[in-house]
């Protein structure tokens, strides 16, 4: 193998799951302090790189049937959707928001099958009194999630919640119900995590090597994605003992699960830097045992034929996908930023971002072929005397990252 530690990414990992990392939390602060700790025993200085962005805290949230029979109804609140006090009104089941159902006038609260994109949140925030999201599978539990903040703001308050896939089932026997969702928004300062190794020959070339390691609110988020900012410090670690040709830096981002905050702080301040970039290697949802491993890229075929050639070399199996990711690589490919995802393909998905995603899930046989993989190509790039592939992003995926922001950030006509 290389000379990655992934014992030492699995323990970094369990220290970071210990608490949830919202924004602007205490244990976000504390997984900052042992992020910085961690890198300086690897013999880096990092630095911290300030950038606001909102938040939302939920005081209140209550759902209850009220007829055809009276039931409290286990609900989990959607960050940012909208708030009120409490409303009571007709339950009309809209699946998908299909247009058929939706009705003509009148107060009601929408059941709907999953969170509905930007295009139909409009529509409905219009309309609806509510909203009540099903998950998608009956063995999910509740998500802790939110919306993009801009979505409040551009389109008005659509009070929102989670509830579990069987009491969606049983909410189809609901005439009327009963919604409370009280929460309050504030801006909050928040760090970025910056810490480099310089090139030896091509300093001016850089390799960005990122996760993101805030979690959602009140989960410990372990594979997403203490998981990913542990394969980092690992990373750093390990690579802190070669002569690189090429500029490795390191940036951990919080803020990505509020919309991707970090990253675009980062993109914004460093906007007349990213002509330097030569590629971001990012590294979202790790750790999860028993699974396989697979990468996105945002890239060129070059880049797309690199990664899986350097996979079959190494012996990995690997599946491969040109995409964008809704991730903090998102970011720069949409600024024209190549970038790979490796990310951990296994059963405890079905537990991200709820509060299950705990360290139950995370075992060190999880980050051994993975990071060995990531450890060889980073070095591979970074000494080689001319780039492997070509640093371009075609234009299919970078329509697919300016339609991903114009969604998430509520640019929609």
């Amino acid at each position: 193998m290389s000379m990655f530690e992934h014992e030492y990414a699995y323990k970094v990992a369990v220290m970071l799951s210990s608490k949830p990392r919202f924004t602007g939390t205490p244990g976000e602060e504390e997984a900052r302090r042992l992020i910085v700790s961690e890198l300086e025993k690897s013999g880096y200085s990092p630095k911290m790189e300030e950038f606001s962005t909102k938040v939302y805290e939920v005081n209140n949230v209550d759902l209850r049937v009220r007829e055809p029979f009276n039931e409290e109804i286990p609900a989990s609140p959607l960050g940012f959707s909208g708030e009120t006090s409490g409303v009571e009104a007709d339950l009309h089941y809209i699946e998908n928001s299909d247009r058929v159902l939706i009705p003509g006038s009148g107060n009601w609260i929408g059941l709907a099958v999953g969170r509905p994109p930007a295009e139909q949140w409009k529509f409905l925030a219009k309309r609806a009194s509510g909203l009540i999201i099903a998950e998608g599978t009956p063995y999910r539990s509740l998500s802790h999630v939110a919306v993009p903040w801009e979505w409040r703001e551009k389109f008005g308050s659509l009070p929102a919640v989670y509830v579990s896939y069987w009491n969606a089932v049983r909410l189809l026997k609901a005439k009327k119900v009963h919604l409370v969702l009280e929460q309050e928004y504030r801006d909050v300062n928040s760090y970025n995590i910056i810490a480099e190794k310089s090139g030896s020959k091509y300093p001016e070339d850089v390799i960005l090597v990122t996760a993101h390691y805030d979690s959602v609110k009140n989960v410990p988020g372990a594979t997403d994605n203490a998981g990913g900012t542990a394969l980092v410090v690992a990373l750093a670690s390990a690579l802190s003992k070669l002569d690189l040709k090429r500029t490795i830096r390191f940036v951990l981002f919080s803020g990505e699960e509020l919309g991707l905050r970090g990253s675009l702080a980062y993109v914004e301040k460093h906007k007349d830097e990213l002509k330097n970039i030569s590629l971001v290697v990012n590294l979202d949802v790790h750790g999860g045992v028993l699974g396989s491993s697979a990468s996105i890229v945002s890239g060129s075929k070059s880049l797309r034929n690199y990664v899986e050639a350097k996979a079959k070399e190494i012996g990995v199996n690997l599946s491969v996908s040109e995409d964008v990711m809704s991730s903090d690589s998102t970011s720069f490919v949409w600024k024209g930023v190549p970038a790979v995802n490796f990310f951990r393909s296994s059963g405890s998905g079905a537990d991200i971002h709820t509060e299950k995603d705990s360290l139950e899930h995370l075992h060190p046989i999880a980050f051994q072929l993975i990071g060995h993989l990531v450890f060889k190509f980073i070095v591979d790039i970074a000494n080689s005397e001319d780039l492997p592939y070509e640093k371009e992003v075609p234009e299919e995926i970078k329509k697919k990252a300016d339609e991903y922001f114009k969604k998430r950030l509520a640019l929609v006509d």
